[in-house]
Protein backbone atom coordinates (compact mmCIF):
# COMPACT_ATOMS: atom_id res chain seq x y z
CA UNK A 1 0.00 0.00 0.00
CA UNK A 2 3.00 2.30 0.31
CA UNK A 3 2.75 5.42 -1.86
CA UNK A 4 -0.53 4.53 -3.55
CA UNK A 5 -1.17 8.25 -4.04
CA UNK A 6 2.02 8.68 -6.04
CA UNK A 7 1.09 5.72 -8.22
CA UNK A 8 -2.39 7.07 -8.89
CA UNK A 9 -1.20 10.55 -9.86
CA UNK A 10 1.49 9.13 -12.14
CA UNK A 11 -1.03 6.93 -13.93
CA UNK A 12 -3.51 9.80 -14.28
CA UNK A 13 -0.85 12.05 -15.78
CA UNK A 14 -0.05 9.37 -18.34
CA UNK A 15 -3.75 8.94 -19.19
CA UNK A 16 -4.16 12.69 -19.65
CA UNK A 17 -1.15 12.75 -21.95
CA UNK A 18 -2.65 10.03 -24.14
CA UNK A 19 -6.40 10.72 -23.83
CA UNK A 20 -6.67 14.38 -22.84
CA UNK A 21 -8.44 15.94 -19.86
CA UNK A 22 -11.67 14.13 -20.72
CA UNK A 23 -9.93 10.73 -20.33
CA UNK A 24 -11.42 9.78 -23.68
CA UNK A 25 -15.06 10.29 -22.64
CA UNK A 26 -17.60 12.28 -24.65
CA UNK A 27 -18.21 15.43 -22.61
CA UNK A 28 -20.88 17.98 -23.65
CA UNK A 29 -19.44 21.13 -25.22
CA UNK A 30 -21.29 23.17 -22.62
CA UNK A 31 -23.03 22.49 -19.32
CA UNK A 32 -26.55 21.12 -19.71
CA UNK A 33 -27.92 20.99 -16.18
CA UNK A 34 -28.37 23.67 -13.50
CA UNK A 35 -25.58 24.24 -10.99
CA UNK A 36 -26.70 22.96 -7.56
CA UNK A 37 -25.11 24.39 -4.44
CA UNK A 38 -24.74 22.12 -1.40
CA UNK A 39 -27.05 22.88 1.52
CA UNK A 40 -24.63 23.12 4.42
CA UNK A 41 -27.16 24.45 6.94
CA UNK A 42 -28.16 20.95 8.09
CA UNK A 43 -26.39 17.62 8.53
CA UNK A 44 -24.64 17.10 5.20
CA UNK A 45 -24.20 13.50 4.10
CA UNK A 46 -22.21 12.86 0.93
CA UNK A 47 -23.04 9.36 -0.28
CA UNK A 48 -20.60 7.76 -2.68
CA UNK A 49 -20.80 5.70 -5.84
CA UNK A 50 -17.67 3.55 -5.43
CA UNK A 51 -17.06 0.13 -6.95
CA UNK A 52 -13.63 -0.64 -5.53
CA UNK A 53 -10.64 0.82 -3.72
CA UNK A 54 -6.96 -0.04 -3.16
CA UNK A 55 -7.69 -0.97 0.46
CA UNK A 56 -10.96 -2.89 0.11
CA UNK A 57 -10.60 -4.32 -3.42
CA UNK A 58 -13.91 -4.89 -5.19
CA UNK A 59 -16.77 -3.58 -3.04
CA UNK A 60 -19.66 -4.02 -5.48
CA UNK A 61 -19.90 -3.98 -9.28
CA UNK A 62 -22.83 -1.49 -9.01
CA UNK A 63 -24.65 -2.63 -12.12
CA UNK A 64 -27.06 0.30 -11.78
CA UNK A 65 -25.46 3.49 -10.44
CA UNK A 66 -28.80 5.24 -10.99
CA UNK A 67 -30.62 2.92 -8.58
CA UNK A 68 -27.93 3.34 -5.94
CA UNK A 69 -28.01 7.12 -6.31
CA UNK A 70 -31.81 7.07 -5.97
CA UNK A 71 -31.55 5.07 -2.74
CA UNK A 72 -29.10 7.67 -1.42
CA UNK A 73 -31.37 10.57 -2.32
CA UNK A 74 -34.35 8.80 -0.73
CA UNK A 75 -32.26 8.49 2.42
CA UNK A 76 -31.61 12.23 2.55
CA UNK A 77 -28.17 12.51 0.97
CA UNK A 78 -27.07 16.11 0.55
CA UNK A 79 -24.80 15.21 -2.34
CA UNK A 80 -23.85 12.21 -4.44
CA UNK A 81 -20.11 11.60 -4.69
CA UNK A 82 -19.07 9.87 -7.89
CA UNK A 83 -15.60 8.35 -7.90
CA UNK A 84 -14.16 8.94 -11.36
CA UNK A 85 -10.68 7.43 -11.02
CA UNK A 86 -10.50 4.44 -13.36
CA UNK A 87 -7.53 2.22 -12.43
CA UNK A 88 -7.94 1.77 -8.67
CA UNK A 89 -11.58 2.73 -8.04
CA UNK A 90 -13.23 1.45 -11.23
CA UNK A 91 -15.01 4.75 -11.82
CA UNK A 92 -15.32 7.15 -14.74
CA UNK A 93 -16.72 10.47 -15.88
CA UNK A 94 -19.44 8.46 -17.60
CA UNK A 95 -20.77 7.51 -14.17
CA UNK A 96 -20.87 11.18 -13.18
CA UNK A 97 -22.73 12.22 -16.32
CA UNK A 98 -25.19 9.35 -15.96
CA UNK A 99 -26.06 10.35 -12.38
CA UNK A 100 -26.37 14.05 -13.22
CA UNK A 101 -28.49 13.36 -16.31
CA UNK A 102 -30.81 11.18 -14.21
CA UNK A 103 -30.98 13.54 -11.22
CA UNK A 104 -30.32 17.05 -12.59
CA UNK A 105 -31.40 18.77 -9.36
CA UNK A 106 -29.11 16.70 -7.15
CA UNK A 107 -25.77 18.06 -5.98
CA UNK A 108 -22.99 15.96 -7.53
CA UNK A 109 -19.39 15.78 -6.29
CA UNK A 110 -16.63 14.73 -8.64
CA UNK A 111 -14.38 12.70 -6.38
CA UNK A 112 -11.11 12.27 -8.18
CA UNK A 113 -7.42 13.07 -7.97
CA UNK A 114 -7.65 16.41 -9.76
CA UNK A 115 -4.25 17.68 -10.94
CA UNK A 116 -4.79 20.43 -13.52
CA UNK A 117 -7.03 23.52 -13.89
CA UNK A 118 -8.30 22.21 -17.23
CA UNK A 119 -9.99 19.36 -15.35
CA UNK A 120 -12.22 21.85 -13.56
CA UNK A 121 -13.72 23.09 -16.83
CA UNK A 122 -14.29 19.50 -17.97
CA UNK A 123 -15.95 18.71 -14.63
CA UNK A 124 -18.24 21.71 -15.00
CA UNK A 125 -19.33 20.63 -18.48
CA UNK A 126 -19.82 17.04 -17.31
CA UNK A 127 -22.30 18.23 -14.67
CA UNK A 128 -20.30 18.29 -11.43
CA UNK A 129 -21.46 20.75 -8.77
CA UNK A 130 -18.66 20.08 -6.31
CA UNK A 131 -14.99 19.15 -6.79
CA UNK A 132 -12.72 17.29 -4.39
CA UNK A 133 -9.29 18.92 -4.10
CA UNK A 134 -6.68 16.82 -2.27
CA UNK A 135 -3.98 18.81 -0.48
CA UNK A 136 -1.70 15.76 -0.13
CA UNK A 137 -1.11 15.79 -3.88
CA UNK A 138 0.46 19.28 -3.81
CA UNK A 139 1.90 19.95 -0.38
CA UNK A 140 5.38 18.56 -1.11
CA UNK A 141 5.71 20.27 -4.50
CA UNK A 142 7.94 23.34 -4.81
CA UNK A 143 5.08 25.39 -6.26
CA UNK A 144 2.40 23.29 -4.58
CA UNK A 145 0.43 26.12 -3.02
CA UNK A 146 0.35 28.08 -6.27
CA UNK A 147 -0.91 24.99 -8.12
CA UNK A 148 -3.50 24.19 -5.48
CA UNK A 149 -4.68 27.79 -5.22
CA UNK A 150 -5.10 27.89 -9.01
CA UNK A 151 -7.38 24.83 -8.83
CA UNK A 152 -9.35 26.36 -5.97
CA UNK A 153 -9.85 29.67 -7.78
CA UNK A 154 -10.77 27.84 -11.00
CA UNK A 155 -13.55 26.04 -9.13
CA UNK A 156 -14.89 29.32 -7.82
CA UNK A 157 -14.76 30.92 -11.28
CA UNK A 158 -17.19 28.26 -12.55
CA UNK A 159 -19.39 28.47 -9.47
CA UNK A 160 -18.37 24.99 -8.35
CA UNK A 161 -18.02 24.23 -4.64
CA UNK A 162 -14.55 22.94 -3.73
CA UNK A 163 -14.31 20.33 -0.97
CA UNK A 164 -10.74 20.61 0.30
CA UNK A 165 -9.40 17.37 1.72
CA UNK A 166 -6.79 17.40 4.51
CA UNK A 167 -5.16 14.67 6.59
CA UNK A 168 -2.89 16.36 9.16
CA UNK A 169 -1.84 19.62 10.80
CA UNK A 170 0.63 20.50 8.08
CA UNK A 171 -2.08 20.32 5.43
CA UNK A 172 -4.41 22.46 7.53
CA UNK A 173 -1.71 25.12 7.79
CA UNK A 174 -1.24 24.84 4.01
CA UNK A 175 -4.85 25.82 3.24
CA UNK A 176 -5.30 28.58 5.83
CA UNK A 177 -4.52 31.44 3.40
CA UNK A 178 -7.49 30.31 1.28
CA UNK A 179 -9.94 30.64 4.18
CA UNK A 180 -12.05 27.78 2.73
CA UNK A 181 -15.72 27.42 3.58
CA UNK A 182 -15.80 23.62 3.24
CA UNK A 183 -13.10 21.17 4.39
CA UNK A 184 -13.06 17.39 4.54
CA UNK A 185 -10.87 15.68 7.12
CA UNK A 186 -9.90 12.26 5.79
CA UNK A 187 -8.99 9.63 8.36
CA UNK A 188 -7.30 7.54 5.66
CA UNK A 189 -3.63 8.19 4.94
CA UNK A 190 -3.45 8.38 1.14
CA UNK A 191 0.17 7.26 1.10
CA UNK A 192 -0.40 4.01 3.02
CA UNK A 193 -4.23 3.85 3.03
CA UNK A 194 -4.26 3.15 6.79
CA UNK A 195 -7.11 4.69 8.81
CA UNK A 196 -6.66 6.63 12.05
CA UNK A 197 -10.05 7.88 13.24
CA UNK A 198 -9.03 9.43 16.60
CA UNK A 199 -6.25 11.49 15.01
CA UNK A 200 -8.60 12.72 12.28
CA UNK A 201 -11.13 13.64 14.97
CA UNK A 202 -8.56 15.75 16.78
CA UNK A 203 -7.95 17.93 13.71
CA UNK A 204 -11.36 19.60 13.74
CA UNK A 205 -10.27 21.84 16.62
CA UNK A 206 -7.59 23.38 14.37
CA UNK A 207 -10.09 24.72 11.82
CA UNK A 208 -11.97 28.04 12.16
CA UNK A 209 -15.46 27.74 13.61
CA UNK A 210 -17.04 29.27 10.51
CA UNK A 211 -15.61 26.46 8.35
CA UNK A 212 -17.98 23.62 7.55
CA UNK A 213 -16.17 20.34 8.21
CA UNK A 214 -16.93 16.90 6.75
CA UNK A 215 -15.49 13.65 8.11
CA UNK A 216 -14.21 11.28 5.42
CA UNK A 217 -13.44 7.52 5.53
CA UNK A 218 -13.83 4.93 8.26
CA UNK A 219 -17.39 5.67 9.38
CA UNK A 220 -19.06 2.27 9.19
CA UNK A 221 -21.59 2.37 12.01
CA UNK A 222 -24.16 4.63 13.65
CA UNK A 223 -21.91 4.66 16.71
CA UNK A 224 -19.05 6.32 14.84
CA UNK A 225 -21.47 8.77 13.21
CA UNK A 226 -22.70 9.66 16.70
CA UNK A 227 -19.09 10.18 17.76
CA UNK A 228 -18.25 12.62 14.96
CA UNK A 229 -21.54 14.42 15.53
CA UNK A 230 -20.54 14.98 19.15
CA UNK A 231 -17.25 16.48 17.96
CA UNK A 232 -18.94 19.15 15.85
CA UNK A 233 -18.53 17.72 12.36
CA UNK A 234 -21.15 19.07 9.97
CA UNK A 235 -21.50 15.81 8.11
CA UNK A 236 -19.64 12.92 6.55
CA UNK A 237 -18.62 11.39 3.26
CA UNK A 238 -19.39 7.68 3.20
CA UNK A 239 -18.72 5.19 0.43
CA UNK A 240 -17.89 1.53 0.97
CA UNK A 241 -20.20 1.10 3.98
CA UNK A 242 -23.23 2.37 2.08
CA UNK A 243 -22.37 0.59 -1.17
CA UNK A 244 -22.08 -2.77 0.58
CA UNK A 245 -25.17 -2.27 2.77
CA UNK A 246 -28.30 -4.28 2.02
CA UNK A 247 -30.46 -1.18 2.53
CA UNK A 248 -28.46 1.98 1.68
CA UNK A 249 -31.48 4.25 2.20
CA UNK A 250 -32.03 3.04 5.75
CA UNK A 251 -28.31 3.04 6.53
CA UNK A 252 -27.94 6.63 5.40
CA UNK A 253 -30.95 7.75 7.42
CA UNK A 254 -29.49 6.07 10.51
CA UNK A 255 -26.14 7.82 10.05
CA UNK A 256 -27.90 11.16 9.76
CA UNK A 257 -30.07 10.51 12.82
CA UNK A 258 -26.98 9.52 14.82
CA UNK A 259 -25.27 12.83 14.07
CA UNK A 260 -28.44 14.76 14.95
CA UNK A 261 -28.81 12.90 18.26
CA UNK A 262 -25.22 13.70 19.18
CA UNK A 263 -25.83 17.36 18.42
CA UNK A 264 -28.86 17.32 20.72
CA UNK A 265 -27.18 15.46 23.55
CA UNK A 266 -23.79 17.21 23.23
CA UNK A 267 -21.74 14.59 25.11
CA UNK A 268 -18.28 15.81 25.99
CA UNK A 269 -16.35 12.54 26.21
CA UNK A 270 -14.89 12.19 22.71
CA UNK A 271 -14.21 15.88 22.41
CA UNK A 272 -12.33 15.87 25.72
CA UNK A 273 -10.31 12.79 24.75
CA UNK A 274 -9.33 13.76 21.22
CA UNK A 275 -8.77 17.45 21.97
CA UNK A 276 -5.70 16.44 23.99
CA UNK A 277 -3.97 15.00 20.90
CA UNK A 278 -1.09 15.03 20.22
CA UNK A 279 -0.54 13.72 23.73
CA UNK A 280 2.33 15.15 25.72
CA UNK A 281 1.52 12.49 28.30
CA UNK A 282 -0.82 9.51 28.32
CA UNK A 283 -4.33 10.07 29.56
CA UNK A 284 -4.53 8.89 33.16
CA UNK A 285 -7.63 7.13 34.42
CA UNK A 286 -7.93 6.19 38.08
CA UNK A 287 -10.42 3.38 38.42
CA UNK A 288 -12.21 1.76 41.35
CA UNK A 289 -13.27 5.00 43.05
CA UNK A 290 -15.62 4.19 45.95
CA UNK A 291 -15.17 7.14 48.31
CA UNK A 292 -15.50 10.89 47.88
CA UNK A 293 -12.39 11.52 50.00
CA UNK A 294 -10.29 9.41 47.64
CA UNK A 295 -11.69 11.19 44.60
CA UNK A 296 -10.97 14.63 46.01
CA UNK A 297 -7.43 13.64 46.99
CA UNK A 298 -6.61 12.24 43.56
CA UNK A 299 -8.28 15.17 41.78
CA UNK A 300 -5.44 17.40 42.98
CA UNK A 301 -3.11 15.48 40.66
CA UNK A 302 -3.10 15.57 36.82
CA UNK A 303 -5.78 12.92 36.33
CA UNK A 304 -8.08 12.84 33.29
CA UNK A 305 -10.72 10.26 34.26
CA UNK A 306 -12.27 8.52 37.24
CA UNK A 307 -13.78 5.05 36.92
CA UNK A 308 -16.74 3.78 38.97
CA UNK A 309 -17.17 0.00 38.95
CA UNK A 310 -20.85 -0.95 38.73
CA UNK A 311 -20.25 -4.72 38.60
CA UNK A 312 -21.84 -6.12 41.76
CA UNK A 313 -19.40 -9.00 42.26
CA UNK A 314 -16.41 -6.63 42.19
CA UNK A 315 -14.84 -5.73 45.58
CA UNK A 316 -14.86 -2.14 44.26
CA UNK A 317 -18.57 -2.12 43.47
CA UNK A 318 -20.28 1.21 43.99
CA UNK A 319 -24.02 1.86 43.89
CA UNK A 320 -25.65 4.47 41.68
CA UNK A 321 -26.61 6.58 44.69
CA UNK A 322 -22.96 6.82 45.78
CA UNK A 323 -21.83 7.62 42.24
CA UNK A 324 -24.28 10.52 42.11
CA UNK A 325 -22.98 11.80 45.44
CA UNK A 326 -19.35 11.74 44.29
CA UNK A 327 -19.93 13.06 40.78
CA UNK A 328 -22.02 15.96 42.08
CA UNK A 329 -19.00 17.17 44.02
CA UNK A 330 -16.65 16.52 41.11
CA UNK A 331 -18.80 18.48 38.67
CA UNK A 332 -18.61 21.47 40.99
CA UNK A 333 -14.95 21.30 42.03
CA UNK A 334 -13.23 19.43 39.19
CA UNK A 335 -15.48 19.62 36.13
CA UNK A 336 -12.64 18.76 33.73
CA UNK A 337 -12.29 15.19 35.06
CA UNK A 338 -14.28 12.69 32.99
CA UNK A 339 -16.45 10.21 34.84
CA UNK A 340 -16.55 6.64 33.51
CA UNK A 341 -19.00 3.88 34.43
CA UNK A 342 -17.34 0.44 34.41
CA UNK A 343 -19.90 -2.25 33.64
CA UNK A 344 -20.37 -5.87 32.56
CA UNK A 345 -22.81 -7.13 29.92
CA UNK A 346 -25.69 -7.54 32.35
CA UNK A 347 -28.62 -5.67 30.71
CA UNK A 348 -29.75 -4.30 34.08
CA UNK A 349 -26.28 -2.90 34.83
CA UNK A 350 -26.11 -1.39 31.36
CA UNK A 351 -29.48 0.29 31.81
CA UNK A 352 -28.49 1.72 35.20
CA UNK A 353 -25.30 3.09 33.70
CA UNK A 354 -27.13 4.60 30.74
CA UNK A 355 -29.50 6.32 33.16
CA UNK A 356 -26.50 7.89 34.88
CA UNK A 357 -25.20 8.95 31.47
CA UNK A 358 -28.47 10.62 30.50
CA UNK A 359 -28.60 12.39 33.87
CA UNK A 360 -25.08 13.77 33.39
CA UNK A 361 -23.40 11.86 36.21
CA UNK A 362 -21.27 9.82 33.81
CA UNK A 363 -19.54 10.78 30.57
CA UNK A 364 -18.87 7.34 29.07
CA UNK A 365 -19.06 3.61 29.73
CA UNK A 366 -16.22 1.10 29.90
CA UNK A 367 -17.54 -2.24 28.68
CA UNK A 368 -16.17 -5.45 30.20
CA UNK A 369 -17.20 -8.90 29.01
CA UNK A 370 -17.10 -8.32 25.26
CA UNK A 371 -17.62 -11.61 23.39
CA UNK A 372 -14.77 -11.96 20.84
CA UNK A 373 -17.03 -13.91 18.45
CA UNK A 374 -19.71 -11.17 18.41
CA UNK A 375 -18.01 -7.99 19.67
CA UNK A 376 -20.82 -5.74 18.46
CA UNK A 377 -23.41 -7.30 20.80
CA UNK A 378 -23.36 -6.21 24.46
CA UNK A 379 -25.94 -6.21 27.23
CA UNK A 380 -28.77 -6.93 24.83
CA UNK A 381 -27.98 -4.12 22.39
CA UNK A 382 -26.08 -3.74 19.12
CA UNK A 383 -23.10 -1.49 19.83
CA UNK A 384 -22.98 -0.49 16.18
CA UNK A 385 -26.22 1.40 16.80
CA UNK A 386 -25.34 2.88 20.19
CA UNK A 387 -26.06 6.56 20.76
CA UNK A 388 -23.89 6.96 23.85
CA UNK A 389 -20.17 7.24 24.55
CA UNK A 390 -18.27 4.04 25.33
CA UNK A 391 -15.16 2.03 24.71
CA UNK A 392 -14.79 -1.76 24.99
CA UNK A 393 -12.30 -3.71 27.09
CA UNK A 394 -10.45 -6.64 25.56
CA UNK A 395 -8.74 -9.06 27.95
CA UNK A 396 -5.53 -10.41 26.49
CA UNK A 397 -2.68 -12.67 27.48
CA UNK A 398 -1.20 -13.14 24.02
CA UNK A 399 -1.28 -11.40 20.65
CA UNK A 400 -4.00 -13.63 19.20
CA UNK A 401 -6.43 -12.56 21.93
CA UNK A 402 -6.90 -9.19 20.27
CA UNK A 403 -10.21 -9.22 18.38
CA UNK A 404 -12.23 -6.77 16.35
CA UNK A 405 -14.07 -4.16 18.35
CA UNK A 406 -16.72 -1.49 17.90
CA UNK A 407 -15.68 2.12 18.43
CA UNK A 408 -12.66 4.32 17.87
CA UNK A 409 -10.40 2.62 20.42
CA UNK A 410 -10.39 -0.11 23.07
CA UNK A 411 -8.82 -0.66 26.50
CA UNK A 412 -6.57 -3.69 26.91
CA UNK A 413 -6.65 -5.47 30.26
CA UNK A 414 -5.10 -8.66 31.57
CA UNK A 415 -7.06 -11.87 31.73
CA UNK A 416 -8.34 -11.16 35.21
CA UNK A 417 -11.50 -10.81 37.21
CA UNK A 418 -14.28 -8.93 35.44
CA UNK A 419 -14.09 -5.21 36.09
CA UNK A 420 -10.32 -5.14 36.54
CA UNK A 421 -8.32 -4.48 39.66
CA UNK A 422 -6.67 -7.90 39.82
CA UNK A 423 -3.18 -6.43 39.94
CA UNK A 424 -2.11 -8.64 37.02
CA UNK A 425 -0.27 -6.93 34.16
CA UNK A 426 -0.17 -7.71 30.45
CA UNK A 427 3.28 -8.69 29.24
CA UNK A 428 4.81 -5.59 27.66
CA UNK A 429 6.26 -7.68 24.82
CA UNK A 430 2.73 -8.81 23.96
CA UNK A 431 1.50 -5.22 24.03
CA UNK A 432 4.36 -4.11 21.81
CA UNK A 433 3.57 -6.83 19.26
CA UNK A 434 -0.01 -5.62 18.78
CA UNK A 435 0.99 -2.53 16.77
CA UNK A 436 -2.17 -0.66 17.81
CA UNK A 437 -2.35 2.99 16.79
CA UNK A 438 -3.82 4.02 20.14
CA UNK A 439 -2.66 1.81 22.97
CA UNK A 440 -4.80 2.00 26.12
CA UNK A 441 -3.59 -0.23 28.94
CA UNK A 442 -5.00 -1.48 32.24
CA UNK A 443 -3.82 -4.12 34.69
CA UNK A 444 -1.35 -3.92 37.54
CA UNK A 445 0.09 -0.50 36.69
CA UNK A 446 1.98 1.13 39.56
CA UNK A 447 4.95 3.41 40.24
CA UNK A 448 7.40 0.52 40.08
CA UNK A 449 6.50 -0.70 36.58
CA UNK A 450 5.33 2.63 35.15
CA UNK A 451 8.48 3.10 33.10
CA UNK A 452 7.85 -0.17 31.24
CA UNK A 453 4.37 0.92 30.19
CA UNK A 454 5.43 4.45 29.26
CA UNK A 455 8.02 2.97 26.91
CA UNK A 456 5.11 1.70 24.79
CA UNK A 457 3.94 5.29 24.10
CA UNK A 458 0.37 4.64 25.29
CA UNK A 459 -2.64 6.83 24.69
CA UNK A 460 -4.12 5.95 28.09
CA UNK A 461 -3.08 4.23 31.33
CA UNK A 462 -5.81 2.87 33.61
CA UNK A 463 -4.61 2.60 37.21
CA UNK A 464 -6.49 0.82 39.98
CA UNK A 465 -4.98 -1.67 42.46
CA UNK A 466 -1.49 -0.18 42.05
CA UNK A 467 -2.43 2.80 44.23
CA UNK A 468 -4.57 0.98 46.82
CA UNK A 469 -4.06 -0.08 50.39
CA UNK A 470 -6.96 -2.52 49.99
CA UNK A 471 -9.63 -3.05 47.29
CA UNK A 472 -11.64 0.15 46.91
CA UNK A 473 -9.42 2.17 49.25
CA UNK A 474 -6.80 4.39 47.62
CA UNK A 475 -3.50 4.96 49.42
CA UNK A 476 -2.41 8.61 49.59
CA UNK A 477 1.31 7.71 49.69
CA UNK A 478 1.03 5.38 46.69
CA UNK A 479 -0.92 8.05 44.82
CA UNK A 480 1.76 10.62 45.52
CA UNK A 481 4.50 8.20 44.50
CA UNK A 482 2.74 7.26 41.26
CA UNK A 483 2.23 10.83 40.02
CA UNK A 484 5.74 11.88 41.11
CA UNK A 485 7.17 8.96 39.15
CA UNK A 486 5.00 9.85 36.16
CA UNK A 487 6.23 13.43 36.18
CA UNK A 488 9.87 12.36 36.47
CA UNK A 489 9.63 9.81 33.66
CA UNK A 490 7.64 11.79 31.10
CA UNK A 491 10.56 13.94 29.83
CA UNK A 492 12.27 10.69 28.84
CA UNK A 493 9.35 9.45 26.77
CA UNK A 494 7.96 10.85 23.55
CA UNK A 495 4.47 9.70 22.61
CA UNK A 496 3.60 8.30 19.22
CA UNK A 497 1.56 11.40 18.46
CA UNK A 498 4.47 13.68 19.29
CA UNK A 499 6.45 11.74 16.69
CA UNK A 500 3.64 12.09 14.14
CA UNK A 501 3.34 15.82 14.75
CA UNK A 502 7.09 16.34 14.50
CA UNK A 503 7.33 14.39 11.26
CA UNK A 504 4.51 16.41 9.75
CA UNK A 505 6.21 19.67 10.67
CA UNK A 506 9.46 18.48 9.12
CA UNK A 507 7.94 17.32 5.84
Amino acid sequence: MVEILAKITKERSADITHKGFTFGHQIPSQRIHPLIKPNLDSVFIIAEIKRSSPSAGLIDPISSPKDLALSYLNGGAGAISVLCEEHHFSGSLDDLMLIKNTFPNACILRKDFIQYPQEIEVSYRAGADMILLIVAMFIDEKTGFEQFSALYQECLSYGLTPLIEVHNTKEIDFIKPLNPTLVGINSRNLHTFEIDIPYACSLISLLPRNTKVIFESGIESDTLAYMIGSLGFDGLLCGGYLVAHSNPTQALQSLKTSILNARTQQPRFYQSIFAKMPYKKPLIKICGITRLDDALTIAEYPVDMFGFIMVEKSPRFIESKQIKHITKALKTLYPHILRIGVIDDNPKTLQNARNLLSEGHLDALQLHGINPTSPHYFGGIDLNKAHFCFYPVINIAQKDDLCNFVGAFCLLDSRSALGGGSGQSIDTEVLSSLKLQHLCIAGGINAQNLNDFLSLKPMMLDVNSGIESQPGRKDSQKIKEFFATLENLLPNHTTKHDIIADSQNLE
